[in-house]
């Protein structure tokens, strides 16, 4: 396998890259393979783990090395609170966001491979929520960054691992990620049993579903389109009520990345949108309040 041909590398060749860096072996194989272009690091030590401090010397020694720009995120004294997951990727994503526009960056690049895609999906599959495509898109437009995934669709961990081995590359191990206190690691030790055959068909079965849902994905972003150029007119909603909860999670996850929907929530914000009352708000999370203003909904990021 040709592996810069397989990654397009030339696609990158006059582009500026942030690379979201660990220090794991996902990421430190990615930064290797891109070290050449020009590109920025940037790390998240979130400070929780008493061996963090390893991952971050692992890269920075690399981006010392190799003349590579870095800009680190240290969360000494953050107090979490709530939901570790939800606000560590909140904090995370805010800092890429705004290294990337400080620094007129053409695409993020994130280190997920086909283990965190299964994991994904198969979180999404039993949880019921309403899905258009499941598991982890290779490319998509999130906090006003393009995003570009490229291990996604080519490797497996183990196939990270061994070529980590093969360019001598080092890298830290989370240890937490193999303890089950949250539900992707849970999912992930359930997969650990499974034979690469069973992982790769279980991979494919969503690529296929994803492919039929892609028609329809198709039909909604068009419609979607028309319903942004209308400044996301609510009257619109009720226009279009065939495809309105496809339209409702075509919005959210277009702007609100980290919300997790559930059929029923999509028809409890349906219900806000349809409403008489032309301004109000609906809190979607923790973190996220969505607005309507004067019947339009308002997007606040």
């Amino acid at each position: 396998m040709d592996l810069n041909k397989e990654l397009n590398q030339n696609l990158y060749n006059d582009k500026k890259l942030l690379l979201g860096v660990s220090g794991g072996p996902d990421s430190m194989l990615l930064l290797n393979y891109f070290k050449d272009k020009n590109i920025i690091v940037c790390h998240v030590n979130y400070c929780v783990r008493e061996d963090s401090y390893n991952d971050e010397n692992i890269v920075r020694e690399f981006c010392k090395n190799n003349n590579i720009k870095l800009e680190v995120l240290n969360l000494k004294n953050h107090s979490y609170k709530g939901n570790f997951e939800n606000e560590a990727r909140k904090l995370r994503y805010e800092f890429y966001q705004k290294v990337y526009l400080e620094n007129n960056c053409d695409f993020l690049l994130l280190a997920h491979h086909k283990d965190d895609f299964l994991e994904t999906a198969i979180m999404q599959k039993e949880s019921k929520r309403f899905n258009l495509y499941y598991g982890i898109k290779k490319e998509n437009f999130l906090w006003g960054m393009n995003i570009v995934r490229p291990f996604v669709d080519m490797f497996w961990k183990k196939d990270i691992l061994n070529l980590c081995t093969t360019f001598n590359l080092k890298y830290a191990l989370d240890y937490t990620n193999e303890l089950d206190l949250y539900s992707r690691n849970k999912v992930r030790n359930r997969l650990k049993k499974l034979s690469e055959t069973n992982k790769e068909k279980m991979y494919l079965n969503y690529v296929e579903e994803n492919s039929k849902n892609a028609l329809l994905e198709t039909q909604i972003l068009k419609l979607y389109e028309e319903w942004k150029n209308s400044n996301f007119d609510c009257d619109f909603i009720l226009r279009n009520k065939a495809l309105a909860n496809y339209l409702i999670y075509a919005f959210i996850h277009k702007h609100y990345d980290e919300v997790k929907l559930s059929s029923r929530k999509i028809n409890s914000i349906y219900q806000f949108i349809v409403s008489n009352n032309r301004t109000s708000k609906y809190k979607l999370n923790d973190f996220v309040i969505l607005k309507k203003i004067k019947n339009k909904l308002l997007i606040n990021e």
